[in-house]
């Protein structure tokens, strides 16, 4: 079986030929006077599976085409899930290596197929998921040989550190720092002062009145549907012309984040102009910074993300890409990010997928001569649109979900520690791929440096720090030799 396909629908298989175990290497270190080499470290190289084929088809012109169908399938440049039935319920990450010469006679041919697994081990297919239930919690791993967990952490109140320990001396995982209570307190990085979930736009605030946005004009009519807010009508214009409400914050905000969840497609059909935009403005409604999501082209669905200080006429764009490449953040559901702290300016743009950040873009902008920074943010103004009378996509494919807003506080460090998590949060550890993650979010930075996103293997004691601060889970696949 090779990505997810039988061998049965193409061609016969022979007697397939692998080692006992992948290759081992000994690295060993001589030391003068001592007779023969002291051990030092031992690896496992590639698994490699010898694998002869024989195709045979009705006729020369099936046969031809067989090949190229064959071709097709086995080539990969990454490796694929590769399993042998005889073994239905372990998988390799294997892709196909050297030389695929075929014997042919008329219509049946026979060759040899080399596939390299550069992770020598097979893994479980059925992922096992436990909760650990008490402060040191014992988990039994099954396999052959050490697997990488992964935990995740639902945080219950908030905290400014996360540790946990494995069966070894060395198994530590340390996420920000304890606080010392004769000489700390602990304190908020950001305080949470506007969260709107878009269930409504009656009595929360929300008016269509005194509104402005770049290059256009005000037009038709903003509706709360589905727990999200979306045009009813962008009315008609000639330029950009659509919708706007606006919302006052209860107190401006010299350092602030403010973060919009939204959906913006425009994929279905190419001729097709729209913008959603987020203003951000002071107490006099002038703006003071914009971010948004823009497909401005008519003849391709190109989704284009712009971040900037300032207004129209005097502002500094920190971002105004497609991303990567053309196309990257078409059919956008995800994130965007503006956070000011002092002349600094962060600007974030992600996708989401499965409730992980992916296709990220991160830009960092100093306002050195301070044109922009100074005024505080005081409101807050979200606006759709299209142009002319370009087609625009329907109000289900773009629409603002959510929006929040931040205060930034500026902490004395080591007096005040910052809470790294908050009541709700959630943190993801995957000892795998080394990644760690805070509500889908890439946070390395929150590991300490003695940390080990350790293996485990057999009889393994998890025990977690703070226990009553969290639930915890764990998962892994057992690895096989």
């Amino acid at each position: 079986m090779f990505k997810g396909i039988s061998s049965e629908n193409y061609f016969e298989v022979g007697k397939i030929q692998r080692s006992l175990l992948p290759p081992i290497t000994r690295n060993t270190v001589q030391i003068p006077g001592r007779p023969g080499e002291v051990p030092q470290s031992s690896s496992l190289g590639m698994a490699k599976f010898t694998i002869p084929i024989r195709i045979k088809e009705e006729n020369v012109f099936s046969f031809n085409e067989a090949k190229r169908v064959i071709a097709r399938w086995l080539f990969s440049d990454k490796p694929e899930e590769f399993i042998l039935t005889k073994e239905p319920d372990i998988y390799y990450n294997a892709y196909l290596e050297g030389e695929t010469d075929l014997d042919e006679i008329l219509k049946v041919g026979k060759g040899t197929l080399n596939f390299i697994a550069p992770d020598p081990l097979g893994f479980d297919r059925i992922e096992t998921i436990g909760k650990l239930i008490s402060e040191s919690s014992q988990v039994k791993i099954g396999g052959t040989y050490k697997t990488f967990p992964y935990l995740k952490f639902t945080v219950k109140r908030d905290i400014t550190f996360l540790a946990y320990m494995g069966p070894n001396e060395k198994d530590s995982v340390v996420l920000g720092s304890e606080v010392d209570i004769d000489t700390q307190t602990a304190k908020p990085k950001e305080e949470l002062v506007f969260d709107d979930d878009m269930d409504s736009l009656t009595g929360f605030g929300w008016s269509a009145g005194s509104t402005i946005i770049d290059g256009g004009q005000v037009a038709g009519e903003m509706i709360a549907t589905n727990q999200t807010f979306t045009y009813n009508d962008i009315g008609t214009g000639t330029k950009w012309h659509g919708p706007a409400i606006k919302k006052g914050l209860t107190t401006p905000l010299d350092d602030w984040k403010v973060e919009c969840w939204l959906k913006f497609d425009t994929t279905k059909d190419p001729k097709m102009i729209a913008r959603a935009e987020i203003y951000l403005m002071d107490v006099n409604g002038a703006v003071i910074a914009k971010f948004a999501l823009k497909d401005i082209y008519r003849d391709i669905a190109n989704t284009t993300t712009e971040f900037r200080a300032g207004d129209i006429s005097t502002g500094q764009y920190i971002i105004k890409s497609w991303g990567a490449k053309r196309g990257v953040y078409n059919n956008f559901w995800g994130l965007l990010s503006l956070k000011k702290v002092g002349k600094t300016y962060e600007c974030y743009i992600t996708k989401i997928v499965n409730g992980k950040h992916t296709t990220r873009m991160f830009k960092r902008y100093t306002d050195v001569k301070s044109k922009y920074s100074t005024p505080k943010l005081a409101q807050i103004e979200l606006h759709i649109a299209g142009t002319g009378t370009s087609p625009i996509p329907t109000n289900d494919r773009i629409n603002f979900d959510r929006l929040k807003v931040w205060k930034v506080n500026t902490l004395a460090q080591p007096a005040e520690v910052p809470y790294i998590a908050r009541a709700g949060d959630v943190i993801e550890l995957d000892h795998y791929t080394k990644e760690v993650l805070l509500n889908g979010q890439p946070r390395k930075d929150l590991l300490d440096p003695i940390s080990k996103l350790f293996p485990m293997e057999g009889n393994s004691a998890v025990t977690i720090y703070p226990f009553d601060a969290v639930t915890a889970e764990i998962s892994y696949r057992s690895r096989w030799l």
